[in-house]
């Protein structure tokens, strides 16, 4: 691999087309090379940010011929920092690329005919100043407390721009402008951790936040510390609108895997006759226990369980009706892809925040029988390389 000080530059690479993570294929020395903030049909001159025998990855620091879909980006640190991907070409652009990877990847990873895949809807909001949960990478170099991000494919930090981070709130960029200076607490390079909650700006490492209020019951959550939920402030109750929207008539029994601290969960309570949720995180289920009862929901039970290993075998007799699944990074385990195969409920809700495990799994719930009959979309990090999917399947 390379590394930071056998960084080298390559002249006259073509951008031949979108590849997953924000880059462009381009192709020299006979390797593959992906291309960060090039657009395709452009010749440009990269810096290399790592290489192996196959395969290097590199950042564009001038462009040759420049591409008519090229827009000036609005951010200091891009493309640099490795925060953004998109931000060299308009939003509207990039929910295409988003939309056409999506599709490359059930066609050619799940194995789906064409006729098997619906029309991918899109759900978007403002692409900037969105996320309610920031993680700022600190490091201490001669006696200056640095803040900022990690450049794309390394470990070295890009300081935090003057103007503020695009992605976040005005106000958690003035948080992190007055007190960046201050950071007494850390005692080594970390990560400060910060979220949006109610207008206020809290360190979510040490203390539960709420969420919320949402959808027209004015339903909030309390998340635990360093717990996780989704960031997108304002497409938040838009999802949960879609979710609460594939829940069929009459719903009896749910079983939701990674149920997080029950942000699905109470947002379908009321459309459900029971609900079962099984997460890892044990600070997770008690804040989700806690939520549930806050509004009365005496129906939804929550459990620790590691979703890796052998699932309980009462779960075969649960009677499930409709699965639920909103896995991290990894995609669903194979216990709970088993269980599926098994248990056979006549509807899966899958939340993905990674389109690869997302296909990898749609190909193996193909193989039980399951069809996907909507496929949203959901741009939860705009200008980013990620993005969430639903995906409705029926048996």
């Amino acid at each position: 691999m390379s590394t930071e000080k056998n960084r080298r530059e390559i002249s006259g690479l073509v951008a031949e087309k979108w590849a997953n993570l924000g880059t462009c294929i381009s192709h020299a020395e006979n390797k593959t090379v992906f291309v960060k903030g090039a657009v395709p049909g452009e010749t440009v001159r990269i810096r290399t940010d790592k290489e192996n025998s196959k395969l290097i990855w590199g950042t564009v620091v001038s462009i040759n011929t420049s591409s008519p879909l090229r827009i000036a980006s609005d951010c200091s640190a891009f493309p640099e920092c490795g925060g953004c991907s998109y931000r060299h070409i308009s939003y509207e652009e990039e929910l295409q690329i988003k939309k056409s990877l999506l599709q490359d990847s059930f066609l050619y990873v799940s194995r789906l005919d064409p006729s098997q895949i619906p029309e991918i809807e899109t759900l978007s909001g403002p692409s900037n100043g969105y996320r309610n949960t920031a993680q700022i990478k600190i490091e201490f170099k001669k006696g200056k407390t640095n803040a900022g991000f990690y450049k794309e494919n390394s470990n070295s930090l890009v300081l935090f721009p003057e103007e503020g981070c695009k992605h976040l709130p005005f106000e958690m960029n003035e948080y992190i402008r007055k007190h960046k200076e201050s950071l007494k607490s850390f005692s080594k390079n970390s990560d400060w951790k910060l979220r949006y909650s109610s207008g206020e700006i809290l360190e979510y490492a040490k203390k539960e936040v709420k969420l919320g209020p949402y959808l027209p019951e004015k339903i909030e959550w309390s998340i635990p510390a360093d717990g996780f939920t989704q960031v997108n402030r304002f497409l938040l109750e838009e999802w949960m609108l879609k979710i609460r929207s594939w829940i069929p008539k009459n719903c009896g029994s749910v079983l939701e895997f990674y149920s997080g601290a029950g942000l699905i969960s109470l947002a379908i309570g009321h459309l459900v006759g029971r609900l079962s949720g099984y997460e890892l995180s044990n600070s997770s289920v008690k804040a989700a226990e806690e939520n549930a009862k806050n509004i009365g929901y005496s129906h939804l039970e929550f459990h620790t369980l590691d979703l890796n290993s052998s699932l309980p075998k009462k779960l075969d007799s649960f009677g499930t009706e409709l699965g639920i699944l909103n896995p991290p990074r990894a995609g669903a385990s194979s216990s709970v892809l088993d269980f599926l195969d098994r248990a056979r409920p006549s509807r899966v809700i899958y939340s993905s925040c990674n389109p690869s495990t997302l296909a990898r799994d749609l190909g193996i719930l193909k193989n039980s029988g399951y069809t996907p009959k909507e496929i949203v979309l959901t741009d939860f990090f705009p200008r980013t390389k990620h993005f969430e999917v639903l995906v409705l399947l029926d048996l």
